[in-house]
């Protein structure tokens, strides 16, 4: 049984907590964040008792061998070094850090002290993602040579006018950091290495730190196949997430509306003919947040990784990918 301690009263808390609480092989043992009354509340109701305030503290009185983090990616930086240092392995939120010289340094010990290490890259873990990587593996519309990815949708920070990390570049968010480091990830799990970029950012004065709110990119990948990429977090009357995979035989979408990670639907266009799979959708727990269905397969595998001693993709590898990539964009778009 794998002891675990889970750090972050927000996410932490509706987020990871129920996940790894319902992972086999693993047993949560305490958790740190701030006591309000709704953690309070929830780990009474699951019995458990070691709340902390402060990470330090838990680290040094508890028998961890494990840690899940869902902090902004300046104290996941310091939280992780400590946490390597004690040789305990750890889930970590993305970004993984808030620079790139932060995310090499933590993969460099990381792989000294040979810990499993991962990375919550949510959308790959998803059934239809997932069903979609096998038909374009099997060249079900013939080779891809395009994708074209649209997501929009208003974040709860510009929607609530809410001043945090999340919206603060400095710190690790922005859309293209927060939001757009899923994209970054999933693009290259469908389609290869990214071998070049164009980005354009875009900014809204309603961000409440200046950060950045849109992503637009042209990219193409080591293989030839080419991408137009958009996000924005700042759409009031559109809440959609959009992937078309153009083939030379065919085009396949992967879509879904006013979700995060629930009831994505596949259609398949080919001789003239659209057709939407009949794939039943994965269920979601009665008053949990949606994503937790999905870090329980993230946990599971990780727990697994942890017990037969065996690397775990998306791992701190992945995380430092994503941030090369994130501070290229960046770069491009220094006035």
């Amino acid at each position: 049984m794998i002891k675990v301690g889970i750090v972050g009263s927000g996410f932490g808390l509706y987020g990871l907590l129920p996940a790894f609480n319902s992972t086999p092989n693993c047993k949560v043992i305490s958790i740190c964040g701030s006591e309000s009354e709704r953690m309070l509340d929830y780990c009474m109701s699951i019995g458990l008792k070691k709340i902390y305030r402060s990470w330090q503290e838990m680290l040094d009185k508890e028998d961890l061998e494990a840690i899940a983090l869902a902090v902004t990616p300046n104290a996941q930086y310091e939280i992780a070094k400590a946490a390597i240092e004690k040789g305990l392995h750890i889930f970590a939120e993305k970004p993984l850090t808030a620079t790139l010289e932060q995310a090499q340094e933590l993969l460099q010990l990381a792989s000294q002290k040979k810990i499993v290490h991962a990375i919550d890259f949510l959308f790959p873990e998803i059934e239809e993602w997932k069903k979609v990587k096998k038909l374009l593996d099997k060249k079900v519309c013939g080779n891809l040579k395009q994708i074209n990815l649209k997501w929009d949708f208003l974040s709860y920070d510009i929607k609530n006018q809410k001043s945090s990390w999340k919206t603060n570049t400095a710190e690790g968010g922005g859309a293209l950091s927060f939001y757009f480091s899923h994209s970054l990830y999933y693009l290259e799990y469908f389609a290869g290495k990214i071998f070049d970029l164009k980005s354009r950012l875009s900014y809204a004065s309603k961000s409440p730190n200046g950060g950045d709110v849109g992503v637009d990119l042209q990219l193409e990948f080591e293989n030839g196949v080419l991408c137009n990429a958009h996000i924005n977090c700042n759409s009031s009357d559109v809440n959609k997430h959009q992937l078309e995979f153009i083939c030379d035989e065919g085009t396949i979408n992967l879509e879904n509306e006013n979700n995060i990670t629930s009831n994505f639907i596949i259609k398949i266009k080919k001789n003239g003919e659209e057709k939407q799979l009949p794939l039943p959708h994965e269920q979601n727990i009665e008053g949990e947040d949606e994503r937790v269905r999905i870090v329980r397969k993230l946990a599971t595998r990780f727990i697994n990784s942890i017990i037969q001693e065996k690397q775990f993709i998306p791992s701190f590898n992945e995380g430092v990918r994503v941030q090369e990539l994130i501070e290229k964009i960046r770069n491009q778009n220094v006035t």
